[in-house]
């Protein structure tokens, strides 16, 4: 006996352009088939689901948020051990959303003292996938403010990190993320506030130090990067994924593809440079660089992020409204809806390292899906026509 059967529904696979009409077939929390509607019903299963007229679809990926640290302060107003609450409730604000795996960075926060551990439990216990990226963080206030994820609650200066240091965040970290910061960040303060925000705080052997530490303890290294010449830094030291990247050139683009190196788009800000614009984006995937779209939450809009007037501060639910002026410019130039949609999917498990598990509907692959009222962000932004969200194999959310 089948757990579940989901039959009759507009299935993106993510391997063809094209919706296919059939069943998925779910046992143990993983796609075991898919087949035809007119076997499905010859079938005995715990749990049918009838999807007909829904996108049946991979559950979405987020690989850069902020949730369990700045935003649980920022938006939850929280300062003691309501912060693990305050994170689950941002945890469940995603699966509603039809996210299924998080790229959660941890940063460290100079109120805020729970551990990497502690927070670590905490999203072992909610029915989202999570993943840790840990690192360092320099806001751009004057002086410099520096924090870690392995000394959380403390306010740091640059003389705290050492070789050990950065060994010690490479050994926790689980996926290449902000593990360090080669330009100091605006965070979430007015700009009159971080007049240090842009400003390059590693050089190029400090860099290349770092990427070699996490290199020879098998991690691969993401960065915070803004400015071409910062980027720069980081190709040439052979790091793994830049977030942001915002000022990036083609010629980058080209060579981080020739290198294997990801692309982790903000369009909406996350820097105090201009965003990643919808243009930019598209040279970075004509260039053939792996590139995701995320929404940094909790984050607020740059003033020249393109599309986006009336969006303050961006959380979980607005992923398909930070994609959509991307996905329209993508599609007046022929990129297909499915290849727009890897972005939030496909892309962004390779980046996570989690592409064996997650990201397709195919044999195999773990049951995270959504089922929705159209193609997400070309049909709907709204978070409402999620209609469904099954984790492992699980219904998490209906609102049928």
């Amino acid at each position: 006996m089948w757990d579940l059967i989901i039959k009759n529904g507009r299935v993106l696979t993510m391997e063809s352009e094209k919706e296919v009409n059939k069943a998925i077939l779910i046992k143990d929390g993983l796609i075991a088939d898919i087949v035809e509607n007119s076997i499905a019903e010859k079938l005995d299963a715990r749990k049918v689901i009838d999807a007909q007229g829904l996108v049946v679809m991979p559950g979405i990926i987020d690989c850069h948020t902020h949730l369990c640290e700045y935003a649980t302060q920022g938006v939850h107003k929280t300062v003691g051990k309501s912060q693990k609450m305050a994170a689950v409730s941002n945890f469940l604000d995603c699966l509603k959303s039809g996210v299924t795996t998080l790229g959660e960075h941890i940063l460290g926060h100079p109120i805020l003292s729970t551990s990497i551990q502690e927070l670590k439990e905490v999203a072992c216990d909610t029915a989202l996938t999570v993943k840790f990226a840990t690192g360092t963080c320099c806001v751009g206030t004057e002086p410099l403010a520096y924090t870690s994820s392995l000394r959380p609650g403390e306010s740091l200066t640059a003389d705290d990190f050492d070789d050990a240091h950065y060994a010690g965040l490479a050994v926790e970290s689980e996926f290449p993320g902000e593990n360090i910061f080669i330009t100091a960040t605006v965070a979430n303060l007015p700009p009159h506030l971080v007049p240090n925000g842009g400003k390059a705080i590693l050089d190029k052997e400090d860099v290349s130090r770092i990427v070699n530490i996490f290199h020879s303890l098998g991690k691969k290294i993401g960065a915070h990067i803004e400015g071409a010449e910062n980027v720069q830094l980081f190709l040439d030291a052979n790091g793994d994924v830049i977030h942001h990247g915002h000022g990036a050139t083609s010629q980058q683009y080209h060579e981080m593809a020739r290198k294997n190196v990801y692309l982790v788009a903000t369009p909406h800000g996350g820097t105090s440079s201009s965003p990643n614009t919808p243009e930019e984006i598209y040279k970075a995937l004509e260039a053939g660089v792996t590139t995701a779209i995320t929404t940094d939450a909790y984050l607020p809009v740059h003033p020249e992020a393109v599309g986006m007037e009336g969006i303050k501060v961006v959380g979980p639910a607005d992923l398909f409204k930070i994609c959509k002026p991307t996905f329209e410019y993508l599609r007046d130039r022929g990129v297909s809806k499915v290849d727009c949609l890897k972005m939030i999917t496909i892309n962004a498990a390779k980046i996570m390292e989690l592409d064996a598990e997650i990201g397709r509907i195919s044999p195999l692959k773990k049951a995270d899906i959504i089922l929705c009222k159209g193609i997400p962000v070309f049909d709907f932004t709204d978070t409402d026509s999620v209609v469904m969200v099954i984790k492992d194999g699980v219904v998490e959310i209906d609102k049928s």
